[in-house]
């Protein structure tokens, strides 16, 4: 009888160690994948608003008008904080994110590039949930301005 019950905890220590090893290779495997996702959709984020921007541009530029576009973000994208901003140099404009808190970027940052120059500032960050995007022309110049509403 007792060869029995030790042959029964060591059957059952094996299992869990099995179990164990099994836990940790599926982990070490979807992690990855759920990174891919959530950069994938730190990108679709950064194009929803780049879009937006670039159809504000073609708006006020055409009508000559001011235009505040609120965009609808996710609060955090997976279990993350991220962030967007605009920015520009003196030929082009973009939109750039990156995880994190602003200026502590931990990884890769994403940009975008938007056609034709404009006047850019402003910053996201995704504890928000929505972003606003302010138009207006300054002389013959757009001048899109990003901000968050609290």
């Amino acid at each position: 009888m007792p060869s029995t019950s030790t042959n029964f905890l060591y059957s059952l220590i094996t299992m869990i160690m099995v179990g164990t090893i099994l836990t940790f290779s599926l982990a070490s495997y979807v992690n990855p994948l759920r990174g891919i996702s959530e950069i994938n959709k730190l990108k679709e984020v950064l194009n929803q608003v780049a879009a937006k921007a670039e159809e504000a541009t073609a708006v006020i530029t055409e009508c000559d008008a001011t235009l505040r576009v609120v965009v609808q973000l996710p609060l955090t994208i997976g279990d993350r904080d991220y962030w967007i901003q605009f920015t520009n140099d003196s030929s082009r404009t973009w939109l750039e994110g990156a995880f994190g808190r602003p200026r502590e970027i931990q990884g890769q940052e994403y940009r975008i590039y938007l056609p034709g120059v404009a006047m850019a500032s402003g910053i996201f960050e995704g504890r928000y949930g929505l972003a606003i995007l302010s138009c207006s022309l300054a002389g013959s110049i757009p001048k899109l301005t990003l901000s968050c509403q609290e």
